[in-house]
């Protein structure tokens, strides 16, 4: 029986070491299986356990983009009371969170107690970039007042900068259910505070009725229909916005709907425009590939067209978004 050769390090600079464990510790987030079959994060998580020094290389790299869902999010908070500990021990096991995450994604409504937005608001506002579905946004409207009640009350909150660093906020599922956040000046600060915001369609509602008109030739190979919640959207209160990025599958008249019902992998594509094309009276309903722009569509001209390299698979009842943002959008 042959012997397997083990992989050595011995004869390799530090250096060198170093930068082979933080490539191996990346997420897998362009892997071709479903996130919910194989964890793109399984290679860091086995190589945190090898020993403390490995673990002080990999955990940033697994912390740099955070996927968190209800199945995951109660383990997450765990995870940040056993740093809340290890931090009052001085234990060599201490990481801030809040120092390497830079992308945080939350997926369909959870629950997470009272007691537990001094843990998770510091971390979920934290990161300049922050994912959330639409439901979830009763989340990010608690973690906010809380932030804002916590600030020293003799800072001037008009001319201190925000007590949070998301510039970035991209909300998937949207409907058009009422934004609750607005109800309170800290979530009128916050959204004031968004530099950029992304969004990706409704698997039922957008994406959907966007591939069927697209291959039945109800809009132009080169159009697209926004999606009705812009419509209602408290435009006058991004303040601080610059351009809107809007997701959509990738696909052409010849892409034979039967196979997307059955599922298929598919690349995507984002168009950003500047938000002063949104902030008008009327917020436009198209884009079209014409050079003219009217009151109620954009111009493709104006607008800056990105397709992506990755593949993620879409059907009917299930698209996987978190896989487009995780990857880049």
């Amino acid at each position: 029986m042959e012997t397997i050769p083990r992989a050595s390090f011995d004869n390799l600079p530090t250096e060198l070491v170093l930068l082979i464990l933080q490539y191996a510790a990346e997420p897998t987030f362009t892997q071709p299986e479903q996130y919910v079959t194989k964890n793109p994060y399984s290679t860091a998580r086995t190589l945190c356990l090898v020993s403390r020094v490995v673990r002080r290389v990999a955990l940033p790299e697994m912390l740099h983009t955070v996927l968190l869902s209800f199945r995951n999010v109660r383990a997450f908070v765990h995870a940040l009371r056993m740093q809340a500990e290890y931090a009052q021990t001085d234990s060599c096991l201490y990481l801030a969170y809040t120092r390497h995450i830079r992308n945080i994604w939350i997926g369909h409504p959870i629950s997470v107690p009272e007691s537990d937005l001094d843990l998770l608001a510091p971390v979920l506002l934290g990161a300049p970039s922050l994912a959330i579905d639409f439901s979830s946004m009763d989340l990010v409207k608690r973690c906010v007042e809380h932030t804002w009640t916590h600030v020293d009350k003799n800072i001037d909150r008009q001319c201190s900068p925000p007590p949070w660093r998301t510039k970035t906020l991209t909300l998937s599922g949207m409907g058009i259910a009422p934004w609750h956040i607005i109800k309170r000046p800290s979530g009128s600060a916050f959204l004031a505070s968004v530099a950029h915001l992304i969004t990706l369609p409704h698997t039922q509602i957008d994406s959907n009725l966007h591939i069927i008109r697209r291959t039945t030739g109800v809009i132009g190979p080169q159009d697209y229909v926004l999606p009705r919640w812009m419509r209602h959207a408290p435009w006058a209160l991004f303040k601080g916005l610059e351009s809107v990025s809007l997701a959509f599958p990738h696909i052409n008249r010849s892409l034979n709907l039967y196979d997307f019902i059955t599922g298929m992998n598919l690349r995507t594509e984002l168009l950003t425009f500047p938000a002063s094309l949104v902030k008008g009276r009327r917020v436009p309903m198209e884009i079209k590939a014409s050079a003219k722009t009217g009151n109620w569509h954009i111009s493709l001209n104006d607008v800056r067209l990105v397709v992506s390299d990755s593949l993620v698979h879409f059907s009917v009842f299930h698209q996987e978004w978190e896989k487009v943002w995780a990857c880049g959008l």
